[in-house]
């Protein structure tokens, strides 16, 4: 093996009787760096995206989530709270109640009249604050207050609403249908109305900020006529590194009445269409790369044709046809790993400059400014997983070819 890779090494570095040989070689190496620097880049922003999401999840989920295993909604008052209060990880629990309303606002400002928009719409209690991070999401007005007096609406309904904090005698009127009344028999009382007060807007992401607003539980239960009902319970626990086994802990006591959630089962359905993008990309890449490799192939047909003297030389002095064979062989190996390891090398500092520079912008209306990034050693290893059994896909081919035809 030591002749072998002194042969091999002596072949790669020596200059060879035609230049076109060098080319060849130098652009397997730099076709094979450029595949596996892709890689790197591009599974390093899907794990930034996926971070991103999970950053911007956390703003109004928690570590745990109950809900009801039937219905939308459960009592209060026979909901196991002592079973919450005697999980010593539990730190903070709120009780909130969703549902949907029509919100109608009459702008100071607008001429045309009202504007109205049907929302969803949470109902949270005083402890909602300690449990996510709403408050870090704040980008006008205040916190939701301690009072049941308030509204905080996600930018896009504020936007389309055209909601102005100021002054604050000018309120929303939210709507919603009262369940209890015949609307054929009494169509006046069909309808419930309640009025609260602009006080804040929120921004986390898109697809939230368009459709959610935030009120008290109070407001919300009166609202919707279910006093004394909830939809979940959100959990916030001392340290997340325990979530699995309170989560399963919690399940076992609870029953089959309840479900419970971590904050990767609440966004299942993102999380796996993200994972699922990032293996498809991965796998595409990993196929341009493939036949990039096949480059190798080319440049070692070359390189045996130009050492034919050498290998009749080596024979003459009773080298085997095992010995050329892997002389060969860890010259492809030698270019392949040359290349992975200068692709891996480039991609890691490209990530990390990204990470610390943001010198790549993301363009359009998001939530940051630049691609983010996150470098894993999984990754890495599982890129030089794939790139090395590639590499020598593509060197076995033309060894297989000087092993039946020149050795012969």
């Amino acid at each position: 093996m030591k002749t072998a890779f002194f042969i091999a090494k002596r072949y790669l570095i020596a200059k060879k009787s035609h230049n076109a040989i060098n080319i060849i070689s130098a652009l397997s190496v730099v076709l094979v760096a450029i595949g596996t620097t892709a890689l790197v880049a591009i599974m390093s922003v899907f794990n930034g995206l996926e971070n991103l999401v999970g950053d911007l999840n956390q703003s109004l989920s928690s570590d745990l989530l109950i809900t009801p295993d039937r219905g939308a909604y459960f009592d209060q008052k026979q909901f196991p709270f002592k079973t919450l209060q005697a999980q010593e990880q539990v730190l903070y629990y709120s009780q909130v109640l969703e549902d949907h309303c029509l919100l109608r606002y009459s702008p100071p400002l607008l001429e045309e009249g009202q504007r109205e928009m049907v929302v969803s719409i949470r109902g949270i209690d005083q402890k909602y604050l300690q449990v996510t991070r709403l408050a870090q999401v704040i980008i006008d007005g205040e916190s939701p207050s301690n009072t049941s007096d308030f509204m905080v609406l996600g930018n896009g309904v504020a936007a389309r609403l055209q909601i102005n904090l100021f002054p604050p005698d000018n309120r929303i009127q939210a709507y919603y249908p009262n369940d209890e009344v015949d609307p054929l028999i009494n169509p006046l009382e069909a309808i419930r109305k309640q009025s609260i007060a602009a006080t804040g807007v929120f921004s986390v992401q898109q697809e939230v900020d368009d459709q959610w607003v935030i009120s008290s539980l109070d407001f919300v239960q009166k609202l919707t006529g279910r006093t004394g009902k909830i939809s979940a319970v959100l959990l916030h626990l001392k340290d997340e590194k325990y979530t699995d086994e309170v989560q399963s802990a919690l399940q076992k006591q609870l029953g089959t009445s309840f479900v419970i959630k971590n904050r990767y089962q609440q966004n299942d359905m993102l999380y796996k269409i993200m994972k699922s993008e990032k293996w498809s990309s991965f796998l595409i890449l990993s196929f341009i790369l493939f036949i990039a490799t096949f480059n190798l192939v080319g440049a070692l047909s070359v390189l045996i044709i130009d050492k034919q003297k050498d290998l009749h030389t080596l024979q003459t002095l009773g080298a085997g046809r095992s010995l050329i064979l892997r002389i060969f062989m860890i010259e492809g190996l030698m270019v392949s790993l040359g290349g992975t390891l200068i692709g891996l090398t480039l991609g890691a500092l490209l990530v990390s400059l990204q990470y610390y520079f943001a010198f790549i912008p993301m363009q359009g209306n998001f939530v940051v400014d630049s691609f983010p990034v996150a470098l894993k050693v999984s990754d890495l290893l599982i890129i030089l997983a794939v790139v090395v059994p590639l590499s020598m896909l593509a060197v076995w081919v033309p060894v297989r070819r000087l092993s039946r035809t020149l050795l012969k």
